[in-house]
Order: C-alpha cells, then structure tokens, then sequence
C-alpha cells in the first residue's frame, strides 16, 4: 500500500502566528520544504486574513512522514485515536489533526483546534477493509 499511499498536509496560519518559526518547525520535525507548499490567501470571518497552506506527499515519502508522526505521538493519545478512529474519517480518507502550536515546540499532540490537518489516503477495495487497513498502516 506504500506505493499508493497519498498524506495531504494543510496549515492554516492567521496573521497573529509567525510564519517563518511554524514553517521552520515543520522542515526540522519532517523535512518538508517552504517551496513545496502552495498558498492560497483567504478572508476570515472578521475579515482577517488567513493563508492556507497545502502539500502533498506521496508513495514512500508519505510512508516516511506517517512513520514519523505516529512515532511522536503518546502512546495514550494513539490508542484513544484508534478507539475513536471511525470518527476520523471522511469517505475513504483518514483525518488526522495535530498541534502547530507543539510542533514549534518539537512534540506532536493530537489536537482538533488550531491544528495542522493530515489527511492519509490510499487504495480500499472494500469499505469493510477501510478501518483495519488504516489501522495496520498507522501501526506499521
């Protein structure tokens, strides 16, 4: 499943959060470029400005960013996700959502707010498949 594993990663950086430290923080823990995210600008509720932040990782580099975000994350936090995990799905695709405030701090925490999204997708032939083939990835 390797070859067909495609990780989405989404930040959403307000114009009160410093751009350069997330983007840093995120090149250390993963290896992932400035120049390999687009941007696309948008307007909040208020009219503050928001840039979202989008990139895609594929076959054994997504493997490789999977691997090190589960290795960081508590082994409390990954079993209550795995309890949960039907609640983390959208279709065929795992929602995975993470703190960016920790990861400037070099640690990983699951977080539904103010949080980087990571979306995991890859080949499931069979929708009774979908939770034990996530699982077993996850748990690779």
């Amino acid at each position: 499943m390797v070859n067909h594993l495609e990780t989405t990663i989404e930040v959403i950086i307000h114009t009160t959060e410093d751009r350069k430290k997330i983007l840093d923080s995120i090149f250390m823990m993963f290896e992932i470029k400035e120049d390999e995210f687009t941007e696309e600008k948008l307007v909040g509720h208020f009219g503050n400005p928001i840039l979202l932040l989008k990139t895609k990782l594929t076959k054994k580099r997504a493997q490789e960013f999977v691997h090190k975000v589960i290795s960081k994350i508590s082994k409390v936090q990954m079993d209550e996700f795995f309890d949960n995990i039907d609640m983390h799905f959208e279709g065929s695709l795992l929602f995975l959502r993470i703190s960016k405030q920790d990861i400037i701090r070099k640690t990983i925490n699951i977080q539904e707010n103010d949080a980087m999204k990571i979306k995991l997708s890859m080949p499931v032939y069979k929708k009774s498949d979908l939770v034990k083939s996530y699982m077993e990835l996850l748990k690779s």
